[in-house]
């Protein structure tokens, strides 16, 4: 319950500062936040992410960055991750967008985390100015405010 509204104020605090920043890493991201980068992809999160170095089935998979939200006792509750390629979930509707004037997909789901609780994911997926796929992937707890700021993060891409 504290958990829930810790993310809440945060997300507040983050949607002010979206309102008078750009949303974009490559025009400037919002006040206060980080510009994550790997490979050719920039993508803006809030201060309270902590870069990481991708690990475990991140690094063998070929994640080329990441960030994470921790929650109470310090367990990840949120990731975002850049890797290359552009496979994406399965079974699950994509929409279409552009990022930088390319096409890109997008594709968002709730899935359940390993403490039963629900997570929301979003993956995005683009090409660079190479030509080669990117994707982007964004993961964190399913609670009021907290759209809204994936949102926030979505727009942020930023591939060159």
């Amino acid at each position: 319950m504290r958990a829930k509204r810790i993310i809440r104020g945060v997300a507040g605090v983050i949607g002010a500062a979206a309102v008078l920043g750009g949303c974009s890493a490559g025009e400037g991201a919002p006040e206060g936040w980080k510009v994550l980068r790997g490979g050719s992809v920039a993508v803006a999160h809030p201060k309270v992410w902590e870069e990481t170095r991708p690990a475990g089935r991140s690094t063998a998979a070929g994640a080329q960055a990441s960030a994470v939200l921790r929650g109470t006792g310090g367990r990840p509750i949120g990731e975002i991750s850049v890797w290359p390629g552009g496979a994406t979930r399965r079974g699950v509707r994509a929409r279409a967008m552009t990022i930088d004037g390319r096409p890109a997909r997008q594709v968002g789901y709730v899935e359940r985390s390993a403490d039963g609780g629900r997570n929301r994911a979003v993956e995005v997926t683009t090409t660079d100015s190479h030509g080669r796929p990117v994707l982007v992937r964004v993961t964190g707890p399913d609670v009021d405010g907290w759209p809204g700021e994936l949102r926030q993060i979505v727009n942020s891409i930023d591939v060159g």
